[in-house]
């Protein structure tokens, strides 16, 4: 079989990983496609496999096309988001004209509707949940034998029982080899890096977050033994920057423990960054963090209100917030705090406090969102969105669609301004990352700016 796997063109640069469906912020960065890489691992043994990530490379629907006829596959499977749904099934639509492929898609969205997408004449299979077992077998398998698909057969429509939840160590290594890694650079050391699963599932209940219907409640760790082979598999290809990519790296202290010993006993000299949680950290944990080459964590903190935290099933507190950036920030490691306006609960009192909070932590970094309904979250169900009224390209975190009330964009922008343009951050920044570093965040930092 002739595979295409793709992540298709899109008029602005899209994050669009798992859980992680919006458009590049502050970074301007995408990630390398991962879940299209598991994907292209597991089936090129015995297909002929050929990946574009059409966002990444920077590919025009115009040259997309030329490529698809020229490959002509057998299937094409798909990523989609949300925000990006409605222009990935227009590409889908335009490649049906050159080819006789059939389509496949799967993401957070195509599980959500899953029943109302498949109806569509452009797509043949919607694969539910984790998609890379799934797909794999499709190029094995008659399809009333794939778990995990609602399909097309011959006119009717037929949906097979869900697949279980798999064990991440018995995924391979990522096809790295055949993405163009030189397309993503992580954010201010500008090299280029991949991101590497430690783990699926979260069994925390935030309700605007996706990735419990997607990757379950069951927390899924691999094993230390697995995470370093493949760091010593990417390093052979040239890299040693990293994204440890999960809910919650920190998740599991053992484990984080365990890990680090063993990427600072064998001196790996990697760098890395990674998710957590501002209940998950401790300083011993962050020290060996730091000593095994993590130089950035990304916090969720969402409010300084505790009212709005609770509203959303968040399970944290604002003081816990503060001692864990307080404590990252003195152990040496930078830090992302990203905040959510517009939150049940929200007020524009509350929104000045969340503003002021992110300027008085000692924060590296921020990311400001505007809360949104996103299909596959209890927000979403809890709203009672209705999705014939909706347009998906503006369900996106920098789009106001539940707060009408709330100028929630200008305040974003405002967010924005305030943290960033601020002599104390400059000093700050300049401390963590020095002379070197500081023009490419100067620009990257004025570009972005500019769009907001």
């Amino acid at each position: 079989m002739k595979l295409l796997l793709l992540n298709p063109p899109a008029r602005e640069k899209y994050v669009k990983e798992s859980r992680c469906q919006h458009r590049a912020a502050v970074f301007q960065s995408v990630y390398p496609p991962l879940t299209l890489a598991y994907i292209a691992s597991l089936t090129r043994q015995d297909n002929e496999v050929r990946l574009i990530d059409a966002i990444g490379d920077e590919i025009s629907l115009e040259k997309l096309k030329r490529d698809v006829e020229k490959f002509d596959p057998d299937l094409i499977i798909v990523n989609t988001t949300t925000p990006t749904i409605e222009n990935d099934l227009m590409v889908i639509e335009k490649l049906r004209g050159i080819t006789k492929a059939k389509s496949a898609i799967f993401g957070v969205h195509a599980t959500h509707f899953a029943r109302e997408l498949i109806k569509l004449p452009q797509i043949d299979i919607v694969i539910k949940k984790e998609p890379e077992i799934t797909a794999y077998e499709l190029t094995k398998k008659n399809l009333e034998d794939v778990s995990g698909i609602i399909y097309k057969d011959n006119g009717k429509i037929r949906e097979n029982p869900d697949r279980e939840f798999l064990n991440p160590d018995e995924l391979p290594f990522p096809a790295w080899d055949l993405v163009d890694l030189d397309n993503y650079r992580m954010p201010i050391k500008n090299e280029k890096y991949v991101l590497l699963s430690t783990g699926r599932g979260c069994p925390y209940r935030c309700k605007f977050c996706v990735s419990q219907s997607y990757y379950g409640r069951r927390f899924r760790k691999r094993s230390v033994e697995s995470v370093i082979e493949e760091i010593e598999y990417v390093k052979s290809l040239g890299i040693r920057n990293f994204f440890f990519f999960v809910e919650t790296f920190t998740l599991d202290r053992r484990f984080v423990i365990n890990l680090c010993e063993e990427i600072i006993r064998r001196n790996l000299n990697i760098e890395w960054v990674c998710n957590s949680r501002v209940d998950t950290v401790d300083v011993e944990m962050l020290r060996q963090m730091k000593r095994a080459g993590c130089w950035l964590i990304s916090f969720g903190i969402e409010s300084a209100d505790q009212r709005i935290l609770d509203n959303v099933n968040k399970g944290i507190t604002v003081e816990q917030s503060k001692k864990a950036i307080e404590i990252t920030n003195k152990v040496g490691i930078a830090t992302i705090g990203h905040f959510i306006f517009g939150l049940p609960g929200e007020t524009q009192e509350t929104i000045k406090e969340t503003i002021e909070f992110s300027k008085k932590l000692p924060l590296n970094f921020a990311e400001f969102y505007i809360a949104t309904p996103f299909p596959g979250s209890e927000l979403f169900d809890e709203l009672n969105i209705n999705p014939k009224g909706i347009s998906w390209n503006e369900c996106e975190y920098s789009k106001n669609i539940i707060n009408k009330n709330l100028d929630l964009e200008r305040v974003r922008k405002k967010a924005y301004v305030e943290f960033y343009l601020r002599p104390s951050l400059f000093l700050r920044e300049l401390k963590f990352f020095g002379i070197r570093y500081l023009p490419s965040l100067i620009i990257g930092g004025l570009k972005f700016l500019s769009t907001i």
